[in-house]
């Protein structure tokens, strides 16, 4: 006769079966137990410096996995994390809180237990708003059902979930999951042949259509079908900077990244005249649109999403974005042969040797870095020039490049760069899914890694091996191209000296092309954790990044918008 499992076991047991390997947490009191059950599991724990960072590193893992599990305390831990929860909310990033919690017997009565804010049911009531599914296992009858709807909700709808586990009932024997039916959603059959008739018609009558590949093709794992319409019907596709490495930067179909005037001036130039934009799995923000407030010109647009579909102005309810796809594929959509990609992979050139020995300035960084990246590598950036500057940056795989591009939370690169090199790692095993086994790069301004820098910590605990290049233009670059203030300013750290303070790995200080460029090949060559502190002009930024400022400027600077009106 089996022994009948507990509470922890089957819930481990089940996220391992859901294709996690690791576990991202920090230890507390309440969540202790649940830490004991984990320890016993097939999964690695990987535990941070703080819970912002573990949420970010789950994030990061779960975008590349499928899957992302993040393990804290009650309150002081659930809340700390609340805001990559967020952010993994708003990016439709898979990613499981996991909550140590007071028992049932505490919970009966009024009782002023330690960490406990309002009510015992606070913080369940706080994730409700960034969570698709929740539930707190105080009965081990219905435990098994709840741990199974909460995750399978997480994976289907690709949104972050909660499970808050009582210290004291993790331990007890869980009863068998009761049989369920899934709920299968299909298209209406009838809606969807009326849909796709209006895109083909649509489709053929345009002189310019581009399809835009968004971020929900890769979160749902069906990009390759958008790469499919595009080859078979001789359509260029993009990405949006929230989706970019959803498809594979060299692609022949692929124009660029576009984000209004953040784009590359041929992408922008080609989307801006196109007289049929093809959404799939776009999310339409001000990020879409380069931070200008606007809006979608229905009549030139056909939007597919996991939420919506819409051909022009007509709406079709209850149609799947994969069937719409999968029909759209079949259906006398008329292939252009006369299609010639405006904006190709090319190589950048090269920096001249006074370049080289001049400052590091923001497009002679990318430059550097693009020569030293390899086909495997990835990229997990942070905002600002880390972000906007890397944009035209062509990675070779797909997935490559990690970014909160959308809720933009500063801190997110370094820690996500621990959870891009355990998803590395586990992948490794299966060729068939497999990411590349290059390196991981984290780009991040000074502002952030004040904020979760010390996860390089962490990285050398686990032997891992990132390279973290801090672009150092001392202080918050990007909002001095909002408003500028003193306020903007930040104390100025020796970031090159944490490896020595941390006792692994090595750190460099760079100030010009010719040793950044040392300093990649150095870093890249080793197996140990480098980091590189890039001295950047405070007056240098990216093209992007200054555009940025200034659109956002019109908006928040009260003086600027007076002038306006």
């Amino acid at each position: 006769m089996a022994k009948q499992q507990t509470i922890g076991e089957f819930l481990f047991d089940y996220i391992h079966k859901k294709g996690a390997r690791h576990v991202f947490g920090i230890p507390g009191d309440f969540a202790l137990p649940t830490f004991r059950w984990l320890e016993k599991a097939p999964l690695e724990i990987i535990t941070m410096t703080h819970e912002p960072s573990v949420g970010f590193a789950a994030d990061a893992y779960a975008r590349q996995m499928g899957l992302g599990v993040a393990l804290v305390t009650y309150c002081v831990g659930g809340l700390n994390l609340l805001n990559p929860v967020a952010c993994a909310y708003a990016e439709k990033s898979p990613l499981l809180v996991i909550s140590g919690g007071p028992s049932p017997r505490e919970r009966s009565g009024d009782t002023m237990i330690h960490h406990k804010v309002r009510t015992f049911d606070t913080q369940r009531r706080i994730f409700e708003e960034v969570t698709c599914a929740n539930t707190v296992l105080t009965d081990p009858e219905t435990a098994a059902n709840e741990i199974m709807r909460v995750i399978d909700a997480v994976m289907d709808q690709c949104r972050p979930g909660y499970i808050e586990v009582p210290y004291d009932v993790v331990d007890l024997p869980i009863s068998p999951p009761q049989p369920r039916a899934k709920e299968v959603v299909i298209s209406d059959a009838k809606v969807l042949e009326a849909g796709i008739a209006d895109a083909v018609e649509f489709i053929n009558r345009a002189k310019q259509p581009v399809i835009i590949a968004g971020v929900e093709l890769h979160r749902h794992g069906i990009t390759d079908k958008a790469v499919e319409i595009a080859k078979a019907f001789n359509i260029p596709i993009a990405a949006d900077i929230l989706s970019k490495s959803v498809i594979r930067e060299t692609n022949p179909h692929y124009i660029g990244v576009f984000s209004g005037n953040l784009s590359d001036p041929k992408c922008q130039e080609y989307v801006d005249k196109s007289d049929c934009v093809i959404l799939l799995g776009t999310f339409v923000t001000d990020v879409f649109f380069g931070f200008i407030p606007n809006e979608l010109d229905k009549s030139g647009t056909i939007l597919v999403t996991t939420e919506k579909c819409r051909v022009g102005y007509r709406t079709y309810d209850n149609v799947r974005m994969d069937d719409f796809m999968d029909a759209l594929l079949k259906a006398p959509v008329k292939k252009r042969e006369d299609f010639v990609n405006p904006n190709p992979a090319k190589t950048m050139e090269p920096l001249s040797d006074a370049d080289m020995k001049g400052e590091l300035k923001v497009p002679h960084f990318f430059n550097v870095l693009a020569a030293n990246l390899g086909e495997d590598d990835t990229l997990t950036c942070d905002v600002g020039d880390a972000l906007f500057g890397a944009v035209e940056l062509r990675t070779r795989q797909r997935s490559n490049f990690i970014a909160d591009a959308f809720y933009l939370s500063m801190g997110f690169a370094v820690p996500a760069a621990l959870g891009a090199i355990a998803a590395k790692r586990a992948l490794s095993k299966d060729a068939g899914k497999g990411i590349g086994n290059g390196r991981v790069f984290a780009l991040v301004g000074d502002g952030a890694f004040q904020m979760t820098g010390i996860e390089y910590s962490s990285a050398a605990r686990f032997k891992m091996a990132p390279i973290v290049i801090v672009m150092n233009n001392d202080g918050y670059g990007t909002q001095r191209h909002i408003i500028d203030g003193p306020f903007n300013n930040l104390q100025r750290w020796n970031y090159h000296k944490v490896p020595e303070m941390v006792g692994v790995g090595k750190g460099l200080k760079v100030s010009t092309p010719a040793e950044f460029d040392a300093a990649l090949k150095e870093a890249i060559a080793s197996d140990q954790p480098y980091l590189i502190e890039a001295i950047i002009p405070r007056n240098s930024s990216s093209n992007s990044l200054v555009r940025v400022g200034e659109g956002l400027s019109s908006q928040r600077d009260a003086t600027k918008r007076t002038k306006a009106a």
